[in-house]
C-alpha cells in the first residue's frame, strides 16, 4: 500500500510541474511590488499553512490519533500537490496514507481527513457569502451558498441522514458501512483553526494586492476565500485551476479594479500561494529527513 501512496507522490510532483508549464497566463509589465507589504503577505500566508497543519493534528488528536504538531506537518506537506491531480479524493486519502500501516488505519484516518476537509469548505462558503452579496451583488448567487451550506449542514450532523444512507450503501454494496453524524464538539473545536487560516489566507491576499496597488479596499480581501471555495467544489479540475482565476477576477472588478488589475491580481495570487505550498512541502521534507522522531504511524483506537 505505501508503494501505491509513493507513486501517488510521484504523479502529484508531475502534475504541479505540469500545472506550473501550462500556467504562463501572462508576460507582466511595470509591475513593482512595496517589498514590506509583499513579507507581510507572505508571513500571513505561511502562517496559514501551518495552522491548515495544526487543525489536521487537531481533528487527529480528537479522534484519539496521537500525533504530533511535526508529523501532522510532514503527512500533510508532503501530499500537498495531490491537489493538482484531478480529484479531491487523493487529497483526502495522501495525508491520510502516510499515517497508516494497513488498509484499516487508512480507512479511519481518512474519514478524519474528510471530516476536516468538510468543516474547511463549510467556513469557506460561509465566507464566500459577504463577497456575493455586497461585492458582486447577486442575491440569486449567495442564495445558492445558503443553500448549500443548509444542505452540508445536514449532511454533517443529520442522524436521520446517516442512518439511512448506511442502510443504502449496505444494501446496495453488500459490505457494513456505519456511518455517524459530525458531533458538535469535534466540529467547534477544529472550526477555530480552519476559520484562522482562512483568515490568514485573507488577511495575506490583502497585503499581496496592496503591495501592488494602492487604495485596496479591506472587503476585497474576502474575495479569495469564495474563488478558492468555488474553485474546490469543481472536483473534476485540479485544485480548482481557471475557475479560480476566473471568480476572482469577476469580484475584484465588481469591487471597483480595472479590468487589468484584476487579471493582473488574480493571476499573480495564483503563484502567490503556490510559494505557501512550496513553503509547507519542504518544510515537512526537512522536518521528514531531520528524522523527527513523531513522523511514522501513530496510534489510533481500535474500534
Amino acid at each position: 500500500m505505501q508503494k501505491i501512496f509513493r507513486i501517488l507522490l510521484y504523479l502529484s510532483l508531475i502534475f504541479f510541474i505540469w500545472y506550473l508549464y501550462r500556467a504562463d497566463y501572462l508576460v507582466f509589465h511595470d509591475i513593482s511590488f512595496n517589498l514590506p507589504k509583499l513579507g507581510l503577505s507572505l508571513f500571513f500566508l505561511f502562517s496559514g499553512f501551518l495552522i491548515a497543519s495544526l487543525s489536521w493534528g487537531i481533528a487527529l488528536r480528537i479522534r484519539d490519533v496521537k500525533v504530533k504538531f511535526s508529523s501532522a506537518v510532514i503527512s500533510h506537506g508532503v501530499y500537498i500537490f495531490s491537489k493538482y491531480i484531478p480529484g479531491k479524493l487523493w487529497v483526502i486519502l495522501g495525508r491520510a496514507s502516510y499515517l497508516s500501516s494497513d488498509r484499516t488505519r487508512l480507512k479511519f484516518i481518512s474519514l478524519v481527513s474528510l471530516q476536516e476537509q468538510l468543516i474547511f469548505l463549510w467556513w469557506g462558503l460561509v465566507l464566500s457569502l459577504p463577497p456575493t452579496l455586497y461585492i458582486s451583488q447577486r442575491p440569486w448567487i449567495a442564495l445558492i451558498i445558503t443553500g448549500g451550506i443548509v444542505l452540508l449542514t445536514f449532511l454533517l450532523f443529520s442522524g436521520w441522514f446517516h442512518r439511512h444512507s448506511s442502510g443504502l450503501l449496505n444494501r446496495i454494496l453488500k459490505r457494513n458501512f456505519d456511518f455517524r453524524p459530525m458531533e458538535k464538539s469535534f466540529f467547534i473545536k477544529v472550526s477555530i483553526p480552519v476559520l484562522l487560516f482562512w483568515l490568514l489566507w485573507s488577511a495575506g491576499f490583502w497585503f499581496l494586492m496592496f503591495s501592488m496597488y494602492d487604495g485596496i479596499p479591506l472587503p476585497l480581501s474576502l474575495a479569495f476565500p469564495a474563488s478558492m471555495t468555488y474553485g474546490f467544489i469543481v472536483v473534476f479540475l485540479p485544485a480548482g485551476v481557471g475557475v479560480r482565476e476566473g471568480i476572482l477576477v469577476s469580484f475584484l472588478i465588481a469591487g471597483g479594479l480595472t479590468p487589468e488589475k484584476g487579471v493582473t491580481i488574480s493571476v499573480i495570487s495564483r503563484f502567490w500561494f503556490v510559494a505557501g505550498e512550496v513553503f509547507l512541502f519542504l518544510l515537512a521534507w526537512t522536518l521528514k529527513f531531520s528524522g523527527d522522531k513523531g513522523a511514522g504511524y501513530p496510534e489510533y483506537p481500535s474500534t
